[in-house]
């Protein structure tokens, strides 16, 4: 099907949509996307020793410098504690110093905790200790390091809205946390020096900033709970918004996985990024796509060449004025003009002179659970685990304590 459409095609399409509606309006918020690569994905196995109670998170990787507010309580080390002047907030006393790779003693610098109190890094509270690590050309890696339960609350609060229904905050820590544990399980047998990135190639970690009452009941809750497929743990891949329909594993990465399957999915259809539409100029398009590799002039015309059961697009074609035509997967195209521009591979364009107007449905890559298909299941009554078991087939919820291989 052409993806160059007509305004009476496109009015018709936005009419259907609107009867589709249900549920109550979702509160706005602005999510950030874990964007996943085919090669970057965690690959689901049996975990051969117990997963550990505690994480090691890196939230900032490879900066020149670091901004660190400890409490005076806390034993700092490897850097001159001469540089840390001691600031009073209230009645308490806090450690204040901006660091770079020159004032570190043996290229690394601790900070561990002595009872309450969070550590800020670049304006940003945590839990737990810190490590700073010398990197490349002198830049700094921040290594944060907590207990699970603790980073399951930083990933809700960086995720989702923390007022959203308990059932669907619950149904969110449950998959955060099979992602964490799968993660790190395999960090671990490559012995890298962290587990997880505080980026979007894995979990949108926020800190202890905004958590709040709700997470923390959420997460305790559903402490130690994660999702496995024949007590394995999954691939609990999440996403935004699916516009209406989630797409499988094998058809948007190419690899099959027998519990993260197409379903149709309405209860989102009322949040705030169930569409979109975006407008693109033709030369920022290919200034764009040439920056990706392709060799091409101005484009004139786009049309997908096939789409996946959640009419996302697999692969386009992509005609220049020259007449060349060049084939693109629809991921492919996506990440070179930008996740946050192309908010889905479930989009129309309209090819005009000077600019492509992109109309489409849903926010990320569209595969697992739904979060805003979650509130909206979560606001009709269904449960945590009624949530996830619509959108990831055939699971079960264990504890990890459960877990280690034999």
């Amino acid at each position: 099907m052409p993806l160059l459409q007509s305004r009476l095609v496109f009015g018709f399409l936005i009419t259907i949509t609107f009867f589709s509606v249900g549920c109550v309006r979702l509160t706005q918020y602005s999510p950030v996307e874990t964007v996943v690569q085919p090669d970057e994905r965690p690959e689901p196995t049996p975990l051969k020793t117990a997963p550990s109670k505690r994480v090691r998170v890196a939230i900032v990787v490879h900066k020149p410098s670091v901004h660190l507010v400890a409490p005076e309580s806390f034993v700092l080390s490897g850097f001159p504690l001469s540089g840390t002047p001691v600031v009073q907030k209230g009645q308490k006393r806090f450690r204040e110093a901006t660091l770079s790779s020159h004032q570190l003693y043996s290229h690394k610098a601790y900070i561990e905790p002595m009872g309450e109190g969070d550590i800020q890094v670049d304006g940003k509270s945590y839990r737990g200790s810190m490590e700073i690590v010398e990197g490349p050309r002198g830049t700094l890696t921040v290594i944060n390091e907590l207990p699970l339960e603790d980073y399951v609350m930083g990933v809700l609060a960086g995720e989702i809205p923390r007022n959203w229904p308990i059932e669907a905050l619950k149904a969110q820590a449950i998959a955060a946390r099979t992602f964490a544990i799968l993660a790190q399980s395999q960090a671990r047998q490559k012995r890298e020096p962290y587990d997880l990135e505080n980026t979007a190639l894995f979990q949108m970690y926020r800190g202890s900033d905004l958590v709040n009452e709700n997470i923390r009941k959420a997460v305790s809750q559903t402490k130690d709970e994660i999702l496995t497929y024949r007590s394995v743990p999954i691939m609990a891949f999440f996403h935004s918004n699916c516009g209406g329909r989630t797409s499988g594993a094998l058809d948007v990465w190419s690899k099959d996985q027998p519990y993260l399957r197409a379903v149709n999915c309405t209860s989102g259809n009322n949040g705030e990024h169930f569409k979109w539409k975006t407008e693109v100029s033709i030369s920022d398009l290919v200034r764009k796509l040439r920056k990706a590799g392709l060799k091409l002039g101005d484009i004139v015309r786009l049309r997908a060449l096939g789409r996946d059961e959640g009419n996302r697009i697999t692969e386009l074609a992509i005609m220049d004025e020259n007449g060349k035509n060049i084939k693109m997967k629809g991921s492919a195209f996506r990440m070179a003009i930008g996740p946050d521009l192309i908010r889905s591979t479930r989009f129309e364009a309209e090819v005009g002179r000077e600019k492509v107007i992109f109309s489409g449905k849903g926010w990320g890559h569209g595969v697992g659970l739904c979060q805003e298909g979650a509130y909206g299941l979560a606001i009709k009554g269904y449960s945590a685990f009624d949530i996830l078991r619509h959108y990831y087939q055939g699971i079960s919820v264990e504890k990890i304590k459960d877990l280690a291989a034999n």
